[in-house]
């Protein structure tokens, strides 16, 4: 995965914080907290990640940036 957050540039291959994790029958379902504070599902399966929504930041929430 080489794609970055929208809102802040954090890089999606290295989750900010781990929310849930669910296994499915075809692999599992991950939710994760980006570094800005908005939230992503993933989809982690046979064929890899693939990020099925992202969230938008808490507004108000304080915010971390990576410097990319």
């Amino acid at each position: 995965m080489t794609t970055v957050c929208p809102h802040c540039g954090w890089p999606d291959d290295q989750p900010f914080h781990v929310v849930s994790r669910h296994g499915t029958g075809t692999g599992s379902t991950v939710w994760v907290r980006c570094a800005c504070g908005s939230v992503q599902l993933r989809e982690i399966g046979p064929a890899g990640t693939r990020i099925l929504s992202r969230g938008r930041p808490d507004p108000d929430a304080p915010r971390e940036r990576c410097g990319a």
